[in-house]
């Protein structure tokens, strides 16, 4: 369950998420939560027959459902709109964003923070927050508790880093973005050449460049350019232990699954979803709107919409025919073998 500050009135959440109300519309609310877990200011949703008994079981004083279970909910309240999870989800991000509002703007004594630092309105700093020279942080920032900013990081109005976030010199990250505890931006990339038997290190002196509205889970590395910048496209949600090399470029709206990993100057478009633990080879291209199965090893570039699986990767029509085959080869192998006795008993 999670309760919000401000309770909200029918009449409030009617006019944040639309739908048309039955029942009693005197009701204040003050949270969300699963049917199981309920109270009588909860609201919770129901799109799902399989879900309907525990829903009418519960004390919610709100369901948002669709109207194909309104009638059986009788005259408990409930809001029917077309996409109740969509809509359940689009209140509950309003009702986050208006409880954020009510927060408490300051800085921790335990911060250290460089003089040069520059802030462009009012900030939250957590316990123990290094900011480094020359920083630029937007209005509304958020940092909480441990995290370091090296020098030269713009952070953008709006912008959260949750504990123990970790960010190299020069990263700039746009404005309402959300980065998770652990995760570490702008670290070198794995750049190395062998001379003499001794492997040299190549010198990272580019940059991080994050766009807006990007997410970044928990543990998740994105590592500096050699030159130049490695870049996250605006609206792109990357999940936990993700880790993306050195200048890579991903496009906008794209979605990147846990364990995801991208060798370094891939190129990723827009609108793309990597599934978990894909890995891509390096100077790579993964068109728009294209789409990559869970645990895909990408060696080759992969053009617009196309959908790829496997190990190898190819087209995933393709992979799913090799799979089902694949089945049927202890059967092929024994009448192969019965074959060739036959064969060999006939000479």
């Amino acid at each position: 369950m999670k309760r919000f500050a401000k309770t909200l009135t029918a009449q409030e959440i009617l006019q944040m998420i639309g739908g048309h109300w039955q029942g009693d519309m005197t009701g204040v609310f003050a949270s969300v939560s699963e049917p199981a877990d309920t109270q009588h200011d909860s609201i919770i949703f129901c799109e799902q027959e399989k879900l309907i008994d525990a829903v009418l079981e519960s004390s919610a004083g709100l369901i948002i459902t669709n109207s194909n279970f309104s009638s059986k909910l009788g005259d408990r309240p409930h809001l029917i709109v077309d996409k109740p999870y969509f809509s359940f989800m689009t209140l509950v991000s309003i009702w986050l964003m208006m409880d954020s509002q009510n927060q408490e703007y300051g800085i921790h004594s335990s911060a250290v923070i460089d003089s040069t630092a520059r802030f462009e309105g009012e900030v939250v700093i957590g316990a123990n927050v290094v900011i480094g020279a020359n920083c630029v942080l937007g209005k509304g920032v958020v940092i909480a508790e441990g995290c370091s900013l090296a020098d030269n990081v713009c952070l953008g109005a709006g912008t959260k880093l949750y504990p123990n976030v970790c960010i190299y010199e020069g990263t700039s990250i746009g404005k309402k973005c959300i980065i998770h505890s652990g995760s570490v931006i702008g670290a070198d990339g794995f750049g190395y050449l062998l001379m003499g038997n001794v492997q040299q290190k190549i010198p990272q002196v580019g940059n991080v460049v994050i766009e807006d509205d990007v997410e970044i889970g928990a543990n998740t590395t994105i590592d500096r350019a050699t030159l130049g910048s490695t870049r996250i496209g605006k609206g792109t949600k990357i999940d936990n232990l993700v880790q993306i090399g050195h200048n890579c470029v991903i496009g906008c709206h794209s979605i990147l699954c846990a364990q995801v990993g991208l060798a370094g100057s891939t190129i990723v478009g827009d609108y793309v979803y990597l599934a978990g633990q894909v890995g891509v080879a390096g100077h790579t291209t993964i068109g728009n709107k294209a789409m990559v199965g869970a645990q895909s090893g990408v060696v080759s570039s992969v053009e617009e919409g196309a959908k790829y699986f496997g190990s190898p990767a190819i087209d995933a029509n393709s992979m799913k025919r090799q799979i089902v085959a694949q089945k049927h080869l202890p059967e092929i192998y024994r009448a192969f073998l019965k074959q060739q006795k036959e064969e060999s008993g006939n000479e």
